[in-house]
């Protein structure tokens, strides 16, 4: 993935902006938690979980 930085004026137009305000919520939730899913890498099935230590302790 490469990082894109484009510099606009004030009074430029930004259509994916405006297209995005047009969304009911629920949607822009939706999208937003898919591409957190597609950075981290999981998929539907598997998200990664706080990893069990367990530690055993002999006592004399």
């Amino acid at each position: 993935m490469e990082k894109v930085v484009t510099i606009k004026h004030r009074g430029e137009d930004d259509a994916p902006w405006r297209y995005w305000v047009t969304r009911p919520v629920g949607e822009r939730l939706a999208m937003v938690e898919e591409l957190r899913r597609e950075y981290h890498g999981w998929d539907h099935e598997t998200e990664p979980r706080l990893s069990r230590v367990y530690r055993i302790i002999r006592y004399s």
